[in-house]
């Protein structure tokens, strides 16, 4: 017998902007999009890529290096799956189906949207460990992936941190570090001339519509109990 599926808006933190955010983040991807693959923005991300490595010195190298393999899709999905097993069941099936659909529209991005890759004489990226998604290229440059899965598992983290019992004071000093963190790691794509800002943008703007549609619904699947027995 088919399990009965139903579902329902949900009513965290981050739940109540709702689709509507979500549909507005979602238009402004497509806009960018359509204008990324009309090299509309080419001469502001080449700015952006010499201001930002002309102000930060080179002893970032390393660090920032360490960050594309901390928001590599290895370690990235491990995280995820962390997350999906402490999620509520109602919010497991919502999370997987927005992680994973982010996931597919990043990777017909960088199949169809003409956005050539940064030049390499501008890469600063130092390899520490071979991964096998470094090794994967379907042929441009956006969206970032990195910058995608960073602004899903970051809102994510910040409505479970929002929701938790904690001391208010120790959720102002954690959310404090989680912003510093995305703000750091998303720096990062672009120093590193790992990608464009527009790749970075847009990336953002498909990771955070992705969680807040995520957050926002919730599916009980009546007679599954995913994850419910571990």
């Amino acid at each position: 017998m088919m399990p009965m599926v139903k579902f329902f808006v949900g009513n965290g933190v981050l739940a109540r902007p709702g689709t509507g955010v979500a549909t507005v983040l979602l238009g402004l991807f497509l806009l960018l999009t359509l204008t990324v693959h009309l090299r509309a923005w080419q001469r502001v991300d080449w700015q952006v890529l010499h201001i930002t490595q002309a102000l930060l010195p080179r002893a970032v190298d390393v660090p920032f290096s360490l960050l594309s393999l901390i928001g590599s899709a290895e370690v990235t999905g491990s995280i995820f799956l962390i997350l999906l097993w402490r999620a509520r069941a109602s919010r497991r099936l919502p999370l997987l189906l927005a992680f994973g659909g982010a996931t597919l529209i990043e990777l017909a991005g960088k199949t169809v949207v003409y956005q050539p890759l940064t030049p390499h004489e501008f890469l600063r990226y130092v390899p520490l460990v071979p991964l096998l998604s470094s090794r994967i290229h379907p042929g441009f440059a956006y969206p970032s992936g990195h910058a995608l899965r960073a602004a899903f598992l970051g809102l994510v983290l910040a409505e479970m941190l929002l929701s938790s019992r904690m001391h208010r004071a120790t959720k102002i000093v954690l959310g404090g570090l989680l912003l510093a963190f995305e703000v750091v790691m998303l720096v990062s794509r672009v120093y590193l001339a790992e990608h464009w800002c527009t790749d970075v943008v847009g990336g953002v703007l498909l990771g955070a519509a992705g969680a807040l549609l995520a957050l926002h619904n919730e599916i009980h699947l009546r007679g599954a109990k995913l994850f419910d027995n571990l």
